[in-house]
């Protein structure tokens, strides 16, 4: 009896501490009570503030933009391999990089450890995408691939980083990472953009805007690119 009273004491103090977790942020506190938005409508103008910085940024240093897609012009007219190295939710992005790449014609393979690949060749292209250039799994495997001596393209808010620094090119994205959240206080744009939302929206919006220059300097319509599309059931 008297080990389940203690038992219910300590889980009355869990739940309170909890509770005290919650209503002590301030933050969070304040942007449920006081903002004159919706915090779906906060949400978008951060993350459609992020983009905009992003298309300045890429303005400025728009050589960048024309070296990969030079690259992958490159690729595709030589019918060279492309792979694509990411994980969690930058995968996500990569793989529909993927598909555009595919519509292209280009023989393009995703890097996981869950299953093996054609071998790499020299010269082949790999594209990474890190928003920390840090995460250890995808630093293991690219390592793994440079023997062969590919060409590699770097997507990352870190271009100084361990990752960053295997680019042949390597493209800079503003946005907030998890390497961010470790060394700033939370604040109201970390609850609503979490983690590295904001750089995974920049890289797909990058890599979409990616597809448009290789359509438009090869000629290349929807209904050309949709020929090798599956359309499925």
């Amino acid at each position: 009896m008297l080990i389940v009273k203690k038992l219910c004491v300590k889980m009355t103090e869990e739940e309170n501490l909890e509770e005290d977790t919650v209503v002590e942020d301030e933050s969070i506190k304040n942007l449920a009570i006081s903002a004159d938005k919706p915090v779906i409508i906060l949400s978008m103008e951060l993350m459609a503030m992020n983009l905009r910085l992003n298309i300045e940024h890429m303005t400025e240093h728009y050589e960048y933009v024309q070296q990969v897609r030079d690259r992958l012009m490159e690729d595709i007219q030589n019918e060279k391999r492309v792979y694509i190295l990411a994980s969690g939710r930058s995968a996500m992005v990569g793989q529909m990089f993927q598909t555009r790449l595919e519509h292209f014609g280009v023989e393009c393979r995703f890097i996981t450890n869950t299953r093996s690949v054609p071998r790499v060749r020299e010269d082949d292209t790999i594209i990474v995408i890190s928003g920390s250039g840090t995460t250890p799994i995808i630093k293991a495997m690219l390592e793994t691939y440079l023997v062969y001596n590919p060409y590699v393209i770097v997507i990352t808010s870190y271009p100084r980083s361990v990752i960053g620094k295997f680019g042949d090119v390597t493209v800079k994205l503003k946005g907030r990472t998890k390497s961010d959240l470790e060394r700033r206080s939370q604040g109201l744009d970390s609850t609503l953009a979490p983690e590295g939302t904001a750089f995974e929206q920049a890289a797909l919006a990058f890599l979409d805007g990616i597809v448009a220059e290789l359509a438009v300097s090869l000629h290349r319509d929807e209904k050309s690119l949709l020929e090798e599309h599956n359309q499925g059931l």
